[in-house]
């Protein structure tokens, strides 16, 4: 008998760029719902990827869209059991993301991101590690 094998990076595969776009309709903190919508189900396990498995999946994306996702994840990290991503939270990949275009982020987003989470690394990562 034979165990398969685990690849962190096989779930990326299954991730459709309509999935990340589903997720910019969950920005609003005001509206934002109590669980997960199954749609959605397939992101959560990305919450703790690496940045070289977001950076493919963010590419094709708009600068706004990326900020929609920023407020996506760091709601979905507040809100929804199990959504936890730590120092590895996307956000903090579409945050360098969208420094890396030259298209912000602006401050407003960074004090947007911090007075919704409690998640200290929001929104730039792990400046120890």
């Amino acid at each position: 008998m034979t165990i398969g094998t685990w690849d962190p990076n096989a779930d990326q595969a299954h991730i459709r760029p309509e999935q990340l776009k589903a997720a910019l309709a969950y920005t609003d903190p005001d509206t934002f719902p109590t669980q997960a919508p199954p749609e959605l189900m397939p992101l959560q396990a990305l919450m703790k990827s690496p940045r070289s498995v977001w950076q493919p999946l963010l590419a094709p994306l708009a600068s706004p869209e990326l900020t929609e996702l920023c407020r996506f994840f760091t709601l979905a990290e507040a809100r929804w059991a199990d959504w936890f991503g730590g120092d590895k939270n996307p956000v903090i990949w579409i945050y360098k993301d969208l420094k890396g275009r030259g298209d912000g982020p602006d401050k407003a987003l960074a004090l947007w991101i911090k007075t919704h989470s409690e998640n200290r690394f929001l929104p730039h990562g792990n400046l120890l590690g």
